[in-house]
């Protein structure tokens, strides 16, 4: 099979170098890095390209259209080619080593999706975390439980693969905003029968560089999806299975 990695970045700039060597110190067989900058002001788009020029299986593309995580994500996507399509951050706090464990679960033919999870046995965290990010994870994925009725223990990981085919199945459905296309993905793949999602333990290293981009606006736009999934459900189901 043939991988892409999507890293999407803005303000990575202090991180992306190493992330970058990390992942490739991994020798993963037929895999292609797409770094995917959002006219990042501190150089990051730069920096990545003239590391670039040095490793042919690594692309750097700078976003066109809506900006924001989620929209970065899904360009990347269509840019790549590979069966299996990934998406990590690339402010290392995903670890390359996890990489290798999630691709992994694929040699299951019939797995549409692997997350890697924090909250599954054998997942967690290299360092504790504060209070307020510690509530606000606990608490986002128990709504996303609640209101979507997903399984998923950890909808706000971030760090998943998904078979080309079947995010080719659910795109169109997206409305990506803000940070979590994860969970939007994993939702719709949800609705569709026959499905299969799995979760994968990996270990949440603290950010070296950099600043969270958690904010009040994030929140707000989790919420929002939320919601708007919720109410959209059943047309979503019903337009999934007749697809």
């Amino acid at each position: 099979m043939k991988y892409a990695l999507i890293l999407p970045t803005y303000n990575e700039a202090e991180s992306i170098v190493k992330t970058l060597d990390n992942l490739l110190k991994e020798n993963i067989p037929s895999l292609e890095i797409f770094v995917v900058d959002d006219h990042s002001p501190d150089g990051t788009f730069a920096i990545a390209e003239e590391y670039a020029k040095k490793h042919e299986n690594i692309r750097v593309l700078l976003h066109e259209g809506e900006r924001g995580l989620s929209p970065s994500v899904v360009y990347g996507f269509n840019k790549a080619d590979g069966d299996i399509l990934i998406c990590m951050d690339a402010d290392g706090q995903h670890r390359s080593c996890d990489l290798v464990k999630v691709l992994a679960e694929f040699e299951d033919p019939s797995l549409d999706m692997a997350i890697g999870s924090r909250h599954v046995e054998g997942g967690g965290f290299t360092e504790k975390w504060n209070f307020f990010r510690s509530l606000f994870s606990r608490t986002a994925s128990l709504a996303a439980q609640i209101i979507l009725r997903t399984q998923v223990r950890d909808p706000m990981s971030g760090f998943f693969a998904v078979r080309r085919d079947r995010f080719r199945k659910v795109e169109k459905y997206l409305d990506p905003h803000g940070f979590k296309i994860m969970l939007e993905i994993c939702f719709l793949l949800s609705l569709c029968e026959p499905h299969k999602i799995r979760e994968t333990p990996i270990v949440f290293a603290m950010r070296e560089a950099g600043k969270s981009k958690l904010s009040a606006k994030i929140i707000k736009q989790y919420l929002a999806m939320l919601f708007k999934c919720f109410l959209r459900r059943g047309k979503l189901r019903k337009a999934l299975q007749d697809h």
